[in-house]
């Protein structure tokens, strides 16, 4: 029985360190444009960090600019696969980010901005 006990804590704990391992929101964290390939548009922004809550980029100006905001997200293990990004103004003015893999995205807009994880 003591064994048994062992073996049920020890998957336990292995299951709550896969899921930390595997976030829902492929989005959250800080995102740089990737310049490996073809030379993207100058109207990239960056950096992008997204939080559990928030999406922080630059203004035209160059000032940080922090807006509350609501993800859905597709399958996270899957790729490729989107995450939809909405502001307040309304499901209208969503943004999609396009995944190719867990740290290579692409923001779908007429730029096709490209990013990777920082």
């Amino acid at each position: 029985m003591k064994k048994f006990a062992t073996a049920i804590v020890l998957l336990m704990s292995m299951a709550a360190a896969a899921c930390k391992a595997a976030p829902s929101n492929l989005l959250i964290g800080t995102w740089t444009v990737d310049r490996s390939g073809v030379a993207p548009n100058p109207g990239c922004a960056e950096p992008l960090t997204f939080g559990e809550k928030t999406r922080t980029e630059p203004d035209v100006n160059g000032q940080s600019n922090t807006i509350p905001v609501t993800y859905v997200a597709g399958e996270s293990t899957t790729f490729p696969t989107v995450v939809y990004v909405m502001t307040d103004a309304g499901i209208e003015f969503h943004t999609t980010f396009r995944f190719l893999s867990k740290d290579k995205m692409v923001m779908d807009t007429a730029a096709q901005c490209p990013y990777v994880r920082r």
